[in-house]
């Protein structure tokens, strides 16, 4: 077997916790920080970054403007050249950067966050990359061509050091760990983070001010050290005039001006299969780096910078995070919605030819509705669009996953018929709001039929010709449309009548479109109750 030098080190970091650290908000006073949170994950992760790259450099590695691969979304890649007789001084040196980090982490964060820094010692001959060191194999013959084999060895690294990331603080610190083995209680020199709810002893805690949202009020709040750095942060881009800062009920305003009046919709979006597509979906280092410019910009940039802006978006919500392949949005519920077509649409656009398609899913709420509760709804929601079918690129709301590439423009279609209808002719026509509940409480007893097919239990098919009945019942109204002497009144009825017709005889006939036709139903129902306000 030829003897391989193995002169290059692919090192990655991945700053674990983001998910939950981003949405842990218990107190009202935290909105203004949570701007804050999400730009401080960014500038942490630009810090590791150049963290790791100086003590490479420093232990006689070498880092070219090429090599730097990618920094976003809480990770981060580059190659450095070493050589073989610099590689040990070059891991160990990595190895007490990330001992450092770590326990700089917990004291700034307490175990809410948690930094990993995996490297792979490799060798690149032909487009095969073979790999060596910490978590690597013997070198083998027969591998596939590309580098997906240092993504694959690097994660395995991530996910050995997520389960241990407390190991050293433990073994050095345990008083600390563990409060002194005593559970820690507020008062007798604890209190809790006004921010996180995580107790803490005082001596580790900061003071800072808390600016009311459209007020010039302050209050004075006890906080973790790493929240003293949010809430300034997002004091910051508070008064950023270009960032549109609002509070959440002044997004929850409908167009006629009542403020805190509508709903809010939580978004959360990602890519799908990212991971998978690293470890196979590119044939060279140079192919993968020109790959995640293009995704870092458009989630980084172009997102805040190019979308929001268009058709006003700004004025209606924000972008909490977007890095990597994610995305955090609050803002006006059916703005929101609208928000997420048109970043699935841009992200087809964009990279349909990588094969690349999104997921995501909403959580509609009032706006006084506590922010982390919310942000769970909607990690629910997107893990249920994840969830829904292999090819995945699905958006979950109103509790059921539509499919981008078909259904959601079916249930978009149905909302703004019945919208039509019912705003221009319930009281002149009779078109009133009741069908949207008959259809929304038909496919509720369809969903506990599905359930109790599940658990062996009897079915009631009652709700088909009750809903059949219903609608012939509804159309009578208009059954004469024919005999109408005014046209324009003749137009209408007819097109009412051959509407609730196509709804009784071809579309409710279809369980997936009954399904499809409640999302509609519920979409329009909250739209209607806006235009209503």
């Amino acid at each position: 077997m030829t003897q391989r030098v193995y002169d290059k080190l692919f090192v990655g970091g991945d700053l674990s916790g983001i998910q939950k650290f981003l949405y842990n908000i218990t107190s009202k006073k935290a909105a203004v920080s949570l701007k804050g949170r999400s730009a401080s994950i960014v500038d942490d992760m630009q810090g590791y970054y150049r963290r790791a790259k100086n003590v490479v450099i420093s232990a006689g590695g070498v880092i070219l403007p090429k090599d730097e691969l990618y920094c976003s979304g809480g990770k981060f890649f580059f190659i450095a050249r070493v050589g073989e007789e610099r590689m040990a001084a070059v891991c160990r040196a990595l190895d007490e950067c990330l001992s450092e980090c770590r326990e700089e982490i917990w004291k700034e964060h307490r175990g809410q966050l948690g930094i990993n820094i995996s490297y792979v010692a490799f060798n690149e001959e032909n487009d095969y990359f073979y790999v060596e060191g910490k978590y690597g194999e013997p070198p083998y013959e027969g591998m596939e061509k590309g580098p997906g084999q240092l993504w694959r060895v690097a994660s395995a690294g991530f996910a050995q050091q997520k389960n241990q990331r407390f190991k050293e603080h433990i073994l050095q610190n345990y008083d600390d760990f563990f409060g002194n083995g005593k559970a820690l209680k507020m008062g007798a020199g604890y209190e809790v983070c006004a921010i996180t709810g995580i107790e803490f002893d005082t001596v580790g805690m900061k003071k800072a001010e808390y600016t009311i949202p459209g007020t010039d009020k302050k209050e004075p709040i006890t906080v973790l050290p790493s929240v003293k750095k949010q809430i300034e942060k997002g004091e910051q881009l508070s008064k950023d005039p270009r960032k549109g800062f609002k509070t959440f009920e002044q997004y929850a305003t409908t167009d006629k001006g009542n403020e805190g009046n509508t709903y809010l919709a939580i978004l959360r979006m990602d890519v799908d299969g990212l991971g998978k597509r690293f470890v196979k979906g590119f044939n060279s280092l140079a192919e993968y780096k020109t790959f995640s410019e293009n995704l870092c910009k458009f989630f980084e940039k172009d997102v805040e910078e190019k979308l929001l802006p268009g058709k006003g978006y700004r004025d209606y919500m924000t972008v909490i995070y977007a890095g990597g392949d994610d995305l955090f949005v609050v803002g006006r519920w059916d703005k929101v919605i609208e928000f997420a077509k048109l970043v699935h649409n841009e992200t087809a656009k964009r990279f349909s030819r990588e094969g690349i398609t999104i997921s995501g899913g909403i959580a509609v709420v009032k706006p006084k509705f506590p922010i982390a509760k919310a942000a769970e709804m909607a990690g629910e929601a997107e893990d249920a669009a994840k969830q829904y079918r292999a090819e995945k690129n699905a958006f979950h709301l109103f509790g059921k996953t539509v499919t981008w590439d078909s259904e959601f423009e079916y249930v978009e279609r149905y909302k703004n018929l019945f919208t039509r209808y019912i705003s221009l002719y319930d009281k002149s026509y009779g078109f009133s709001k009741s069908i949207l509940h008959k259809i929304m409480l038909y496919a509720e007893i369809a969903d506990i039929n599905k359930m109790h097919r599940q658990q062996g239990k009897p079915l009631n098919y009652s709700y088909m010709w009750h809903m059949s009945y219903y609608l012939t019942r509804f159309m009578e109204k208009w059954k004469a449309y024919d005999r109408e002497r005014n046209e324009e009144k003749r137009r209408v009825k007819q097109e009412l009548y051959e509407f609730c017709m196509n709804l009784r005889d071809e579309q409710l006939t279809k369980p997936r479109n009954l399904e499809l036709m409640a999302v509609a139903a519920r979409w329009a129902e909250l739209t209607i109750k806006d235009i209503n306000k």
